[in-house]
């Protein structure tokens, strides 16, 4: 990379904060399915009950992450990695709708419901930087982050009441994720990143895929932030040669 830019030559430190306020938003990934009974008589008819849940898109919401970084003088593969505490809120649609049938016809009934989560996420990186032009680069790696469900709004449907004790993988996440980012210098200290956060693996539960769970119906969440990376002046290596 060229050594004006990240990650940065001797006359800065290797490592200082940043903050990174942002948006978060849910799409619709599966839907959900259920016969609740096959054998309910009414009216003189055997009655097939069946549950839909159907997943709508979200609702913009917001994020804040304050973290730290720290960039490698000699990087390999990846030039520097960050960790950081986040706070993240999440909400989303559904359309709910309970389908009977039987012999001479059918009978449904149809209803929509929201939620929200908000969490605590504990997040780690390690990022690689390829150079764009003088003044910009590009950003790509692997994270993980461990989120803790804070807060747990749902309206309830009319034809189920939730359930408010949630179990353990409700509670806890860990999942595995790809950030991609565009970097720009925009002064001497300040390093400003727009960045993408792509859930890639449900690790905690083992799912294998990286969705938020709402009565069933299973909704994909993005994060857009908007990071500021500080730097600081090494004054012990201002006059000294810089790394290649």
């Amino acid at each position: 990379m060229n050594r004006d830019q990240f990650p940065l030559n001797r006359e800065f430190k290797n490592g200082f904060f940043y903050i990174a306020p942002g948006i978060t938003y849910t799409l619709p990934y599966a839907d959900y399915s259920t016969v609740l009974r096959e054998d309910l008589n009414i009216a003189g008819f055997d009655t097939t009950v069946t549950y839909y849940v159907l997943p709508k898109a979200g609702n913009i919401s917001y994020a804040f992450e304050l973290g730290w970084y720290h960039s490698f003088e000699n990087p390999r593969f990846f030039h520097y990695m960050d960790f950081g505490l986040a706070y993240r809120k999440f909400s989303g649609n559904s359309e709910f709708e309970l389908l009977k049938e039987w012999d001479t016809g059918s009978s449904n009934q149809k209803a929509e419901s929201s939620f929200e989560l908000d969490q605590i996420t504990g997040v780690i990186r390690i990022i690689r930087s390829q150079q764009l032009g003088k003044f910009t680069f590009f950003t790509f790696g692997p994270g993980l982050n461990f989120d803790y469900r804070i807060n747990d709004n749902r309206n309830e449907t009319p034809f189920f009441t939730y359930n408010q004790e949630r179990d353990l993988w409700e509670i806890f996440n860990l999942q595995l994720h790809l950030q991609l980012g565009v970097g720009f210098r925009l002064t001497e200290r300040l390093i400003f990143q727009p960045q993408l956060e792509l859930p890639l693996l449900e690790i905690l539960p083992a799912e294998l895929h990286p969705v938020t769970r709402y009565e069933y119906g299973e909704h994909y969440p993005f994060l857009l932030s908007f990071r500021f990376m500080f730097l600081r002046k090494d004054l012990m290596n201002c006059n000294a040669p810089t790394f290649n």
